[in-house]
């Protein structure tokens, strides 16, 4: 059977606005050590190396050096599959460092382990659970009691090197300031400009592998020809990537940076505000202090159950702050 769409339009709660157009106490952040202000000027790769701190373990991100440059942001108007917020737009960039892949539930979990944070999606913040997927019921798109990073999709084994999912962006601003503190070291997120370029990694193409989206499973884990039982995506990549659901980290062919999963497996959290128009906000990390229970952050990359309009560099997305899903994580910047 074909799963269900959700409704053909983006919308301002992130559980409806990433799965449109697919299968159908608390450590508190300190906002001005994470992102307020301007942003500063072999198939499987294990993602980190562990190192014993007096807080417990914590695991440093192996990093891409991403060169500084300038690029187009955005799309030209005879992009298949464009979205009327991706006017194209010169932007440079600083040079940067990018970790090569998404954060991992063994990194996420020794954070939790160590500190006993509770999740937003275990809080039942905003809404119960965490938007996920569950084929036995009628409604398979829901939020689910059961849903956290540690059960993201029911059935699922949760294995080390799997994407961490079902987390909040506020999720993610606590983690990174725990990280701050026990390795003596500096991370944040990306803005979306340097997110976008990085995801390009020089090239001007929908893709950052070409503008062919039926070669992706090289690339991406995505809405692929792969079945679940009955089930199938209703729109599909004609190809197959081996995955269903997430896949680890680095499974499939990194882009030219070196970095892994860029579009596809999970969609990824920024630091920016979205911005329909790129009047600027694209460039910077928001103050966490000004983000509201109404302001939207950007999110980018495509997830697992991604089609092709929405496995493209220039896509965009949003979310609310406390938001999360069975197919959204995050990948840090090392600032120092």
């Amino acid at each position: 059977m074909y799963l269900s769409l959700m409704p053909n339009a983006k919308v301002t709660c992130l559980s409806l606005s990433l799965f449109w157009g697919v299968l159908s106490g608390v450590v508190v952040a300190a906002p001005n050590s994470i992102n307020g202000g301007a942003v500063p000027g072999g198939r499987l790769v294990q993602p980190s190396r562990i190192i014993q701190g007096q807080n417990g373990s914590f695991i440093i991100p192996e990093m891409a050096v991403i060169p500084a440059g300038c690029f187009q942001m955005g799309s030209p108007e005879s992009e298949e599959g464009r979205g009327a917020d991706e006017g194209l737009h010169r932007v440079c960039v600083q040079g940067f460092k990018l970790a090569k892949h998404e954060l991992t539930t063994e990194e996420f979990g020794k954070f939790v382990s160590a500190t006993h944070f509770i999740s937003d999606a275990e809080r039942n913040v905003g809404e119960v659970g965490c938007w996920s997927y569950q084929q036995a019921a009628t409604k398979h798109w829901n939020w689910w009691s059961w849903a956290n990073w540690q059960s993201p999709v029911q059935g699922t084994a949760l294995g080390a090197k799997l994407p961490a999912t079902c987390v909040s962006w506020l999720d993610a601003l606590a983690y990174i300031h725990w990280l701050n503190k026990v390795s003596g070291q500096e991370y944040r997120l990306p803005t979306e400009a340097e997110w976008e370029y990085a995801a390009r990694a020089g090239s001007a193409t929908a893709r950052y592998w070409g503008n062919n989206p039926d070669i992706a499973c090289s690339y991406a884990n995505v809405a692929d020809l792969s079945s679940l039982g009955a089930t199938v995506w209703p729109q599909r990549h004609r190809c197959g990537d081996g995955y269903f659901f997430s896949a680890p980290v680095g499974s499939l062919h990194a882009n030219k940076f070196g970095l892994y999963d860029m579009l596809g497996n999970v969609w990824e959290w920024t630091c920016s505000d979205y911005d329909e128009k790129y009047t600027g906000a694209e460039k910077l990390c928001t103050d966490a202090k000004q983000v509201g229970e109404e302001g939207l952050i950007a999110i980018r990359g495509g997830g697992w159950n991604a089609d092709a309009p929405r496995v493209r560099a220039a896509y965009r997305n949003w979310g609310l702050a406390w938001s999360r899903q069975a197919n959204q994580g995050f990948r840090l910047v090392r600032v120092r």
